[in-house]
């Protein structure tokens, strides 16, 4: 089988400025990121020929507030390719689609870019709060289920996978609180990251609980910032500064129903069938995996993640990420060395992608692996959304 994806190498990233209080309109926080990722590469905005983002729109505040065409035009790009999807496996889908088009000629070197003003987009709601008479808000899709129960955030479905799983496998409070406190202690790293305060264990135990089990240290942080990254084929990337990060296999894979909380195993998540196709796309093991930046929009996930990507069995996954020196920043397979969403702030997974590039090029200043770390695994999305690839530095 011909992996293709491996035709196709990330060879910039850059990043705006990140946070809760950037005042920055989400057109200027793209065109930071994309101009950074443009000069990391040692480009110009003349070598770019492909474009690409997700999603393209949503019924979400915030998530989606700059489209291609501004930064086609705001740019005065010439492009051979472009793309804005929708529906994807995650946001990762967007580095995979742009990996398709550098594969087979399409483009050169594509910009892919995640921008997103969510937090702004909150305060803002919270202020000017809906007037009486005001008409009601129609919610679509899986959303006009969960609406009569007021039941509208993710946190309500994650919440039920977590009891669902204390019950069966024993998963504790104690266990989950081993993610959140790694990555408290590599944010307080990362000059970026939204919080980089100590956090204890009797901090989180005792924390407000949002939606039982999860509290408030469950749940990732929502920002206003924008990422992005330089997608270039193989030969392409010979022009480039960096040494380029190849994609070793990539995987979105769908099999079981697309639902938030109507997944056949209720304690598991598409997370699974990504990382039964992902294994098969690459001689590569989980225990060959230098360090490993996992999805964590909420605590439960990653656990999710590390059963359905091999690094555990199945129902472990909690004993797994509390064995000490299991995945903290000297340990066996260091994880989320950046802080990940629930420290670092939700960048909907581009931020875990754009650390793992960076371990891999040597750049995490204070936070860098030890050992030279050579290949890196980035899982991105919750519910329904699972996307997953493996960057080898060449």
């Amino acid at each position: 089988m011909k992996v293709l994806e491996r035709d196709a190498c990330i060879t910039g990233a850059g990043i705006s400025a990140i946070g809760r209080n950037v005042n920055k309109p989400a057109i200027d926080l793209a065109l930071d990121s994309i101009m950074s990722a443009i000069a990391h590469a040692g480009l110009t905005v003349d070598d770019v020929d492909g474009l690409c983002t997700n999603p393209a729109v949503s019924e979400t505040p915030g998530m989606t507030p700059v489209p291609l065409r501004d930064i086609k035009n705001g740019l005065g790009l010439r492009l051979n390719w472009f793309a804005s999807l929708q529906e994807g496996p995650s946001t990762l889908s967007s580095i995979m689609t742009a990996a398709m088009a550098v594969a087979t000629g399409q483009a050169r070197h594509v910009v892919v870019h995640r921008t997103a003003i969510q937090y702004s987009m909150m305060k803002q709601s919270r202020e000017a709060p809906l007037q009486d008479g005001a008409p009601a808000r129609r919610w679509n899709n899986w959303q006009g289920w969960s609406y009569p129960f007021n039941a509208l955030s993710p946190i309500h479905s994650h919440a039920m996978i977590t009891k669902v799983r204390m019950h069966r496998h024993g998963l504790t409070r104690e266990q989950m609180a081993s993610w959140v406190l790694n990555a408290r202690k590599n944010a307080q790293l990362t000059p970026s990251a939204i919080y980089r305060e100590s956090l204890s264990l009797e901090d989180y135990l005792s924390s407000r609980i949002i939606s039982d089990p999860l509290c408030m240290y469950d749940c990732d942080a929502p920002i206003d910032g924008s990422v992005s990254f330089i997608v270039s084929g193989v030969a392409a990337a010979k022009e480039t500064r960096n040494r380029p990060l190849r994609i070793e296999a990539m995987s979105g894979a769908l099999y079981g129903k697309d639902s938030w909380d109507q997944y056949e195993d209720i304690t598991s998540m598409p997370a699974r069938d990504v990382g039964k196709w992902l294994w098969q796309r690459t001689d590569l093991k989980p225990s060959d995996m230098d360090l490993a930046n996992i999805y964590d929009g909420f605590s439960i996930q990653p656990i999710i993640w590390l059963e359905a990507l091999g690094f555990c069995a199945p129902g472990e996954g909690g004993e797994y990420i509390a064995q000490p020196g299991q995945i903290t920043l000297d340990g066996v397979c260091p994880m989320n060395t950046g802080g990940g969403q629930l420290s670092g702030g939700r960048l909907h997974g581009f931020g875990l992608l754009r650390e793992s590039c960076l371990q891999l090029w040597g750049e995490a200043d204070g936070r860098q692996v030890k050992g030279d770390p050579e290949l890196a695994l980035t899982s991105v999305g919750g519910g329904a959304l699972a996307g997953a690839l493996i960057l080898s530095r060449q």
